[in-house]
């Protein structure tokens, strides 16, 4: 079309090609309209194709035409400016919402997602799966950079112990020195759904804000739904649990560190992916994500250490008072060796200590 365009330098453009170029744009407009909830489930990688197929078609041979035509450039420049052609605005702004649709139709189902996972959850440690490190840690990280899969430190290898490779892995070791976690079967699912967003950022860079957005709202719902659950006892209302024990609440304490912990990566990630491009709105969702999410994280934190604190100090009420009770009995038969419920007390201090050590790193446990 364009060789029938210029002839021997000369811009020869037919009577009503602009009129032509509108209607085509129109009706490709109206097409993905009728496609919409259709192209709403299209995968992010082929939205970006359709995206920069568009924005290739109109920025880079339609809109030069244009430019030339209404002498708007200078010789030897092309425009990028899509605006000039009739219904091109229009027919852009189609297809980047209906890419805005497919992400939030793909934030729906992460957050179905998420809230099943923690509704079945029985926090309770489970082994990190094999590859997990290359299948899912890796997309936290900006192009170009490696994820060791599954190589332990020294350190971790004492933890886990010398029969560790028999057993699978017993801690989730984040890249650049994050820290080693132990895991239950919701924190490695919420994990494979940040990666799912950080993927939706990479395919559609456009909407990377967007992504950013949905992801922060998903974490802190994720957040908030897990503090209801523990501390609230929503777990033992709705059956998932009989009772939630010291060592529930400390893997839990372990999963909440272990999403606040991975929180500077991602953002790093999607600031790397958003580039200049991506604005002041990326920076206020990072600062959200970065901050505040953080900061509620680190609260929650805060109520589950206070809450195994609780559970100490109920024991130490529970059998001071019996033994307060039994004081005189024992003295009108003036028993004699150490009162049973000191004992209980002890027992009880050793036995938290003993979970705390064993699910909690010892910096936490003192």
């Amino acid at each position: 079309m364009l060789k029938k365009l210029f002839r021997r330098g000369k811009q020869l453009f037919p009577a009503g090609w602009g009129i032509r170029v509108y209607r085509h744009a129109f009706r490709c407009g109206q097409v993905l309209q009728l496609r919409q909830n259709r192209n709403s489930l299209m995968s992010p990688e082929d939205l970006g194709k359709m995206i920069s197929i568009t924005n290739t078609a109109l920025s880079e041979k339609i809109a030069p035409c244009f430019d030339c035509w209404s002498s708007r450039t200078t010789d030897g420049q092309k425009s990028a400016d899509v605006t000039g052609v009739p219904g091109a605005a229009n027919l852009s702004a189609i297809v980047l919402q209906q890419a805005k649709l497919a992400v939030e139709e793909i934030h729906q189902a992460n957050v179905a997602q998420a809230n099943l996972l923690l509704e079945r959850e029985k926090w309770e440690r489970t082994d990190v799966p094999a590859h997990f490190e290359s299948r899912v840690l890796s997309k936290f990280l900006p192009e170009g950079h490696e994820v060791d899969d599954g190589s332990t430190s020294g350190e971790e290898q004492q933890q886990q112990g010398k029969d560790s490779t028999a057993r699978g892995r017993r801690y989730l070791v984040l890249p650049e020195d994050r820290g080693s976690f132990l895991v239950v079967p919701a924190g490695l699912g919420i994990l494979e759904l940040i990666a799912v967003y950080l993927d939706v950022a990479r395919a559609l860079p456009q909407l990377a804000t967007d992504a950013a957005v949905r992801l922060t709202s998903m974490l802190r719902l994720a957040n908030g739904q897990i503090e209801k659950l523990l501390l609230e006892g929503q777990a033992v209302s709705s059956g998932s649990r009989k009772t939630v024990t010291a060592t529930n609440l400390a893997l839990t304490y372990q999963t909440i560190d272990m999403l606040s912990s991975v929180l500077p990566l991602v953002a790093n990630t999607l600031e790397s992916i958003a580039g200049s491009k991506g604005g002041p709105g990326i920076r206020i969702v990072l600062e959200d994500l970065l901050y505040r999410l953080k900061a509620e994280m680190s609260e929650h934190k805060g109520n589950l250490m206070r809450k195994l604190g609780d559970i100490l100090v109920e024991r130490f009420d529970h059998h001071c008072a019996k033994w307060l009770s039994a004081e005189k009995a024992s003295r009108a038969g003036k028993r004699t060796g150490p009162n049973e419920n000191v004992l209980k007390i002890v027992n009880d201090v050793s036995s938290m200590h003993r979970v705390l050590m064993k699910s909690l790193s010892p910096k936490c446990v003192e």
